[in-house]
């Protein structure tokens, strides 16, 4: 919502983009720290109670953001917000799992993973026109309303699958056997280096294509398309993955496929062509890497799991972009980068034969 809406922030707050650019951050900074204990708390206290306390962050914090007038006020908004978004990623991953273990799961966790790219589409569609009409502060209220909808609608229709085994945890400890933990920790590496291919091509890709002779509209037109496939190319590729019954095989296809698909573009250049097969081939393993941290340990001790695996996810986040940007830096090349996404790719693929 804030990207969404940067223009009117940077004018309200009379703020540079290096400010902007940290109260975007501050959404997924809190995830390295509150993943983990998110899930300890959630096998302690049950999902429910916990998503609800992230919807409930959510809410505040969006409130809190829409009420300030200076950066304190808006970076703890921001903060309380990330919390709350973190919570509930993990957990909502988690109850999906228990949900649909042993039928359609892939499909399920693709059709979950779809609601991120297809809620950023809406975001940069309304939200602008909403800011315009009104404020960016209203734009904050509405999206903390839909958190507070999303609060009731959970603590009144939410509930247990029947075939969900054991009962919360007495105690606060994480509770895994050291096979678990790798397990879960390499899971988690899959989930990192598969996002962070796609969202390097995403984030760099337009630069290079405006080096490469394109226009900075026909740039940003051309990398979009890889985000508009990539919404129908996850559910469509989880349900076709299912029905095949190779996901080991599927995912380090798609994801030697994918790398290999990105060092052309970096090598020939702009090509739409190869654009639309990059998105296309990201599709298929996400439902499927969704599945891993599930399959680590008992539903009993998954809810750990799972903030295990998104812990990695958000500190490799925090980390790896930076890391491509400098590389770009130090090379003096636009396509830099891109070898870097596919080698990201590549990695994911090692981690999941290990």
């Amino acid at each position: 919502s804030v990207a969404a809406v940067s223009p009117y922030v940077l004018d309200y707050f009379q703020m540079s983009y290096a400010v902007l650019g940290t109260v975007i951050g501050l959404y997924l900074l809190p995830g390295a720290a509150v993943a983990l204990p998110g899930g300890v708390l959630a096998q302690r206290y049950g999902d429910k109670f916990i998503v609800c306390i992230g919807l409930a962050a959510m809410t505040l914090g969006g409130v809190i953001m829409g009420a300030s007038n200076n950066y304190a006020i808006l970076f703890g908004g921001r903060v309380i917000s990330g919390c709350g978004a973190v919570l509930l990623n993990v957990l909502v991953t988690k109850m999906v799992t228990d949900w649909f273990q042993g039928r359609e799961i892939v499909t399920a966790l693709g059709i979950l993973i779809t609601s991120w790219p297809l809620g950023i589409a809406a975001a940069l569609v309304v939200l602008p026109t909403l800011a315009e009409a009104t404020s960016w502060s209203i734009v904050t209220y509405a999206a903390a309303a839909l958190s507070g909808a999303a609060f009731l609608l959970v603590a009144a229709f939410y509930r247990t699958p029947a075939n969900r085994n054991g009962s919360p945890s007495l105690g606060l400890s994480i509770g895994l056997s050291r096979r678990e933990l790798v397990l879960a920790i390499l899971a988690g590496l899959v989930w990192t280096f598969y996002n962070i291919a796609f969202i390097i091509v995403l984030a760099f890709g337009s630069e290079f294509l405006i080096a490469s002779g394109q226009g900075r509209l026909a740039a940003s037109a051309m990398i979009s398309t890889v985000s508009w496939i990539i919404i129908p190319a996850i559910p469509i590729g989880a349900w076709a993955s299912e029905r095949i019954g190779r996901p080991d095989l599927t995912m380090i296809g798609c994801f030697l496929l994918v790398a290999l698909a990105i060092w052309w573009l970096a090598a020939i250049g702009p090509s739409l062509a190869l654009l639309v097969a990059i998105g296309f081939i990201f599709g298929p393993p996400g439902g499927l890497i969704m599945t891993l941290p599930g399959e680590a340990a008992p539903p009993e001790r998954r809810a750990v799991t799972m903030g295990i695996y998104f812990t990695c996810y958000y500190v490799g986040m925090g980390i790896l972009p930076p890391i491509a940007g400098y590389a770009r830096d130090l090379t003096g090349s636009a396509a830099t980068p891109l070898w870097f996404a596919g080698a990201m790719a590549v990695l994911a693929s090692i981690c999941l034969v290990q």
